[in-house]
């Protein structure tokens, strides 16, 4: 079969609602090849899950705090933006690295964010291979807020904790998989931001770090940017590696900006 190629874009840092509609208008208008995006969070963020209900975070306290939120077209539940590199990667239906089975697509990916973890220093990134939880169960639970709070099969661990904590979308022409590679402890600072009592918070936290890893923990961070830069250039060398592709780094046109600008709006909440 011919080669078709993989584009990788680092959009680097935005704000809440322009990663969201980034994301949106790839899967949506470049559907000739697959893309990888790597980006991060200025100011941090809040995303929700697309049926997770907004009275679910203090939005007045992520104000006062300087923190956006936003609403995923994903599912799951809530995630803390803050010290994390964040990828998405869509593929488009005519490309033969398309599957119908979600794990399939899971799995691939998953695979790409070990191998690079593993070249970037992190040698103890695993694939969690097993059943995926009961979510209707889980979703009961006043923890279930937290998407971090739990793990899924082909996610990406050390140990039993998550490292990556990531959500698919079939949509029309493409599948959409995006995800957080948790760098520092900040992410646990979502607990603060739950409508939940005050009571639950402090055992919430101690909960969610024990279920969750962090690259803080593993390797010693000196410079953010400096490892940012690392790991995208070894998930580059991973996708590369994985699906036996030409990754080719792009950037975003004037226009693309422009149509992603207009989207914006769709994920205010």
């Amino acid at each position: 079969m011919a080669s078709e190629g993989i584009r990788f874009l680092d959009t680097d840092s935005n704000h809440g609602k322009f990663n969201m509609a980034a994301d949106y208008y790839i899967a949506r208008h470049w559907l000739d090849k697959p893309t990888f995006r790597v980006y991060r969070w200025d100011p941090y963020c809040v995303s929700l899950g697309y049926h997770q209900e907004l009275n679910e975070i203090n939005a007045e306290l992520c104000k006062a705090r300087g923190f956006d939120i936003v609403r995923r077209e994903t599912g799951g539940r809530a995630v803390f933006h803050s010290e994390e590199l964040t990828y998405s990667m869509v593929i488009p239906k005519g490309s033969y690295f398309y599957s119908d089975s979600i794990l399939e697509v899971y799995n691939k990916i998953s695979t790409v964010l070990v191998n690079a973890l593993k070249a970037s220093g992190i040698k103890e990134a695993d694939l969690k291979k097993g059943k995926a939880p009961d979510f209707k169960e889980l979703y009961k639970e006043k923890l279930s807020s937290v998407c971090f709070s739990s793990t899924s099969t082909y996610e990406v661990v050390i140990g039993d904790k998550k490292l990556v904590g990531s959500a698919q979308k079939r949509l029309k022409e493409s599948v959409l998989q995006h995800g957080s590679i948790i760098v520092g402890e900040k992410h646990l600072e979502l607990i603060d931001l739950l409508n939940i009592e005050d009571r639950l918070k402090t055992r919430f936290k101690e909960i969610t770090k024990s279920k969750t890893a962090t690259i803080s923990e593993i390797i010693e961070i000196n410079d953010n940017n400096t490892f940012y830069n690392t790991l995208k250039n070894e998930l580059k060398n991973s996708l590369s590696a994985e699906f036996g592709e030409t990754v080719e780094e792009i950037s975003l046109s004037k226009k693309d900006l422009l149509e992603i600008n207009e989207i914006e709006s769709y994920f205010n909440l």
